[in-house]
């Protein structure tokens, strides 16, 4: 646990650094967008490089989790591909139409509005790890407490005919 501790301190600053760098926007160059046109979310001056560094944030914390963990699996697929699609449309640098090529390859939104969801999920998997989520449960669930029945069966036509 105090490992998981530890990876969970330095991806929380990293990626509150990354964050941090994105709004002071030194060294980025100007965006030309002056609004995201939702209310209480500003155009963020850098989104790409703080999309990659959460992302690698979340990558980190992620391998943490036991390889069969069916929360780790799915978090880690969809992160590696949206950072692949970030890497590919980053070859040319971070232009307004990279921004662009990474929102309409990506489908989920503005890069603003991504970035707020990598920021969630990173917050999530380091929830997922403090509650220890992987871990087998304490009490095993009651019999046939996961067995799902279809509507069908419920109002009584399951195809079985007298």
């Amino acid at each position: 646990m105090l490992r998981a501790t530890s990876i969970i301190r330095a991806a929380s600053a990293s990626a509150s650094s990354a964050v941090a760098r994105g709004s002071a926007g030194a060294a980025a160059p100007l965006r030309t967008k002056l609004s995201t046109e939702i209310t209480g979310l500003d155009v963020h001056p850098t989104p790409l490089s703080a999309l990659k560094e959460t992302y690698t944030s979340t990558l980190n914390l992620l391998s943490t989790l036991p390889p069969n963990s069916v929360y780790a699996q799915a978090t880690k697929a969809l992160t590696e591909h949206r950072l692949n699609v970030l890497q590919s449309v980053q070859s040319g640098g971070a232009t307004e139409e990279a921004i662009a090529a990474f929102e309409q390859q990506v489908d989920a939104g503005q890069a603003e509005e991504v970035l707020v969801q990598a920021q969630d999920e990173l917050a999530l998997t380091t929830k997922m790890i403090e509650w220890q989520a992987h871990e087998p449960l304490e009490n095993p669930p009651p019999a046939g407490q996961w067995e799902y029945t279809s509507i069908s069966q419920e109002i009584g036509e399951g195809g079985h005919h007298t």
